[in-house]
C-alpha cells in the first residue's frame, strides 16, 4: 500500500550540486561513460518544447469523469514526450526490452476508437507500463496511485541452524513440529537459503528462509535427507515499532549513543542541521548505533554530512547520469521555495533556472555523468558504526548505508533496505486534461552492491519485533547471547492480536447451480500480503447470481503505514467482466479481485492516495 508522497525527491542532490558538469554538444557519444554507454546512445539531442500544463497540483483540481478523444490523445502526447525527453530509465528500460514506442502506438489507437472515455479506464491505461520496469521513485497519481516498486524480502521458517566444524549445519532451534533440534540440514544449495544472523563469538548460526519477490507460504526443504513442506512467513521486523516523537533524537541504551533518524526530507532542513552537527559530537565514542528503520529518503546532503564530521571523509563508488531536458528545467523554474527549503534544493532551483531560458531558444535533452570513487582513507572514528536497516530504508536512507562502507569498522543488522536508488530526484508533471500527475526521476545511478528493489544485504539478519532489544542484548553480552525463537509464528501473531480477525457470524455458503463456474470458483476464504507488508484476507460468503455477492475484507497491522488495529469490513460485492469489485458506497474505496490461470487470485486496493497489490491464495481448509 504506497502513500501518495513519492518516496523521495533526491539521492545525490547535494553532490550534483556542488560536482555539477556542463554538458559539451561537440563532444556527445565519446565522453559516455563505459557503465553507462549500452544504454544512452547520445549524450546531446535536440528535442521538441512542449509548454507544461500549470502544476496546481496542491489546489487538488478535481479530475472529470470523462476525456474526448481529442483531450486523451493530448494527454498521450504529452505522456509521451514526458518518458522520452525527462525519464531517466527511458534508454535503460529499452535496452531491457521494454517497448515504449508500441505502449504509445497501442494507447493512441484504443483513445481513438471511441469518443468519450472515462478518465479511470484512461488512468488505466497509462498506469500498465508500470508492470513492465523496476522504478522505486517513478509514481503516477490520479484517483489511485500507481508505482513500479517491488521489493524482495525474506521468508522465514522459525527455523535455526549452526554451522558445525564438520561443515553440516545443524537445527539448534525450532518452532516447526516436523523440524526437531539436532536434525541436519541436508538441502542441495543449502546456502541460497541460509541468512546469517546474530551469534555467539566464534560461532555461524544461520536464520532459515528464502529470498523472493513474490510472497510465499512454504516451501519443500530438505531435513535429515527427507523432504518437508515447511512454512513460510514474514519477518517479524515487519512488527516493530518506535514511538519517535521526533524525525531525530539520540538517546542513550547501557552507555551506547543510539541514533534514530526517520527521514531526509528537505522540509527537515532546520531538525537535519542538528543532525548533521551531531557528527562531531559524537567522534570519540566506542560504539554508534543507528536505528534507520522506516527512513523513507530525501536530500543525501544530511546522512553525508553527518558522516563527514563523524569521520572527516566520505568515500564511496557511484556513477551516476544526471538528465536536462527543457521539463525538467521548467520544473525547477517553478519551483515554489520557501523558509524551510535547503541551500542545497535553493542551489538546484537556481541552476535549473538559468539553465531553463537556454532550453527555451535550443531545446535538448542532455546528460551529465559524474562518478564517486571510494578510496582507502583513514578516518577519524575509531569505533564502530552499527546501522538497523528494513526494507522501508528508502533512497537517502540507503545512501546513509552506501557512504557508511567508507566506515573502517561498520555492521548492518536486520534486513535489505527498500532498493529505490537507480532512478532517483522525481520531478512532478500534469497531463492537462486528464489530470493525471506524474513523477519522473530525472537521475539514473549505478552503485555496486545496491540493486534496485533489492537494496542493500545486511551483515547479519533479524527475525524478531523488537530488534533494537535484541542488538543491544547482543553487544552487552556477547559470550552469553544466543538468539531463540520463543514461540512460533502463528502464536507470535495470537500474541500480539496483530493479524487478520474476522466476524464471529462469518459463515460460507456453496454457490448455487445458478452461478457460472467461473464465477463460483471464487467463494472461499483466500489470504495474501499486501505489498509483502500488510495480511489481507477476502471471504466470499456467498455468491447469490451472477452479479451478487456478499464478501468481507480483513487487515492485519502494518505500523509503517500507520495501520495500529486489525480489522474487516463486509461489502455487497459485484462481478464485473469476470473481476470481483468490493466498493464503497461513497465511492471512496475500491478492491478488485481476479483470478489467475494457475488458480491464484490478484487484487488490487485503489483510495485516493493509495494504491496496492496483492497475490493470494486460497486456503485449502475452506476449498469447496
Amino acid at each position: 500500500m504506497r502513500t501518495q508522497s513519492p518516496f523521495c525527491y533526491t539521492i545525490l542532490i547535494g553532490c550534483l550540486t556542488s560536482l555539477f558538469l556542463s554538458c559539451n554538444s561537440n563532444q556527445n557519444d565519446a565522453n559516455i561513460p563505459d557503465i553507462f554507454a549500452k544504454y544512452i546512445s547520445e549524450r546531446t539531442t535536440g528535442v521538441a518544447y512542449k509548454q507544461l500544463t500549470p502544476n496546481d497540483v496542491s489546489n487538488h483540481i478535481k479530475a472529470p469523469d470523462s476525456l474526448s478523444t481529442a483531450e486523451a490523445l493530448e494527454d498521450i502526447e504529452m505522456l509521451e514526450y514526458l518518458w522520452k525527453t525527462s525519464y531517466s530509465g527511458y534508454e535503460y528500460w529499452k535496452y531491457q526490452g521494454v517497448d515504449f514506442e508500441s505502449f504509445i502506438s497501442s494507447f493512441k489507437f484504443w483513445a481513438s476508437q471511441s469518443p468519450h472515455l472515462k478518465t479511470s479506464e484512461f488512468e488505466a491505461g497509462a498506469t500498465s507500463i508500470l508492470q513492465e520496469i523496476y522504478d522505486g521513485h517513478i509514481s503516477f497519481i490520479g484517483a489511485g496511485y500507481y508505482g513500479a516498486y517491488r521489493h524482495k524480502a525474506v521468508y522465514f521458517t522459525d527455523i535455526l541452524v549452526e554451522e558445525m566444524v564438520s561443515g553440516e549445519f545443524q537445527v539448534i532451534d525450532s518452532q516447526n513440529d516436523m523440524v526437531s533440534v539436532g536434525a541436519v540440514f541436508t538441502q542441495s544449495e543449502n546456502t541460497n537459503y541460509l541468512f546469517q544472523t546474530l551469534s555467539p563469538p566464534g560461532k555461524k548460526q544461520f536464520l532459515v528462509g528464502l529470498f523472493t519477490f513474490d510472497p510465499q507460504r512454504s516451501i519443500q526443504l530438505s531435513f535429515d535427507n527427507q523432504m518437508l513442506e515447511i512454512p513460510l512467513h514474514k519477518n517479524r521486523l515487519l512488527n516493530a515499532r518506535f514511538d519517535d516523537k521526533k524525525p531525530f533524537y539520540i538517546t542513550r541504551r547501557n552507555d551506547i549513543p543510539v541514533i534514530r533518524v526517520t527521514g531526509f526530507g528537505d522540509v527537515l532542513y532546520p531538525i537535519m542541521k542538528d543532525f548533521m552537527q551531531s557528527g562531531f559530537e559524537l567522534q570519540k565514542e566506542d560504539l554508534i548505533l543507528i536505528n534507520l528503520f522506516n527512513n523513507g529518503g530525501g536530500s543525501s546532503v544530511y546522512p553525508q554530512t553527518f558522516l563527514k564530521n563523524l569521520n572527516g571523509s566520505v568515500q564511496w563508488d557511484v556513477h551516476w547520469a544526471e538528465l536536462t531536458s527543457p521539463a525538467i528545467a521548467a520544473y525547477y523554474a517553478n519551483y515554489e521555495l520557501n523558509s524551510s527549503t535547503s541551500p542545497g534544493m535553493k542551489r538546484l532551483v537556481s541552476r535549473y533556472m538559468g539553465q531553463h531560458e537556454k532550453l527555451l531558444s535550443f531545446p535538448t535533452k542532455s546528460w551529465t555523468f559524474l562518478r564517486d570513487e571510494k578510496k582507502q582513507v583513514e578516518g577519524k572514528f575509531k569505533g564502530t558504526l552499527i546501522l538497523m536497516t528494513n526494507r522501508r530504508v528508502l533512497s537517502a536512507g540507503e545512501n546513509l548505508v552506501g557512504a557508511s562502507t567508507s566506515m573502517t569498522n561498520r555492521i548492518t543488522i536486520g534486513e535489505n533496505t527498500g532498493g529505490v536508488a537507480q532512478f532517483s530526484s522525481t520531478c512532478e508533471y500534469v497531463l492537462p486534461h486528464s489530470r493525471m500527475v506524474l513523477n519522473l526521476p530525472r537521475q539514473l545511478i549505478f552503485i555496486p552492491g545496491l540493486e534496485e528493489c533489492v537494496g542493500y544485504l545486511p551483515d547479519y539478519w533479524l527475525d524478531t519485533h523488537e530488534p533494537l532489544e535484541e542488538v543491544l542484548k547482543w553487544l552487552e553480552t556477547p559470550e552469553q547471547y544466543q538468539f531463540k525463537y520463543a514461540q512460533s509464528y502463528d502464536e507470535f501473531l495470537e500474541s500480539l492480536a496483530i493479524t487478520t480477525v474476522l466476524p464471529k457470524d462469518a459463515q460460507i455458503s456453496a454457490p448455487g447451480p445458478d452461478v457460472p463456474d467461473s464465477l463460483a470458483r471464487y467463494s472461499g476464504k483466500w489470504f495474501g500480503v499486501s505489498d509483502g507488508i500488510l495480511d489481507h484476507m477476502l471471504v466470499v460468503e456467498k455468491i447469490t447470481n451472477s452479479t451478487g455477492v456478499d464478501a468481507i475484507y480483513a487487515w492485519g497491522v502494518a505500523y509503517q503505514w500507520g495501520i495500529n488495529q486489525p480489522g474487516w469490513e463486509r461489502f455487497k460485492g459485484v462481478f464485473e467482466d469476470g473481476k470481483l469489485l468490493l466498493k464503497r458506497t461513497d465511492g471512496g474505496q475500491t478492491i478488485t479481485y481476479w483470478i489467475n490461470s494457475d488458480g491464484s487470485m490478484s487484487s488490487v486496493y485503489e483510495r485516493p492516495g493509495i494504491y496496492s497489490r496483492t497475490e493470494m491464495t486460497k486456503l485449502p481448509s475452506i476449498q469447496n
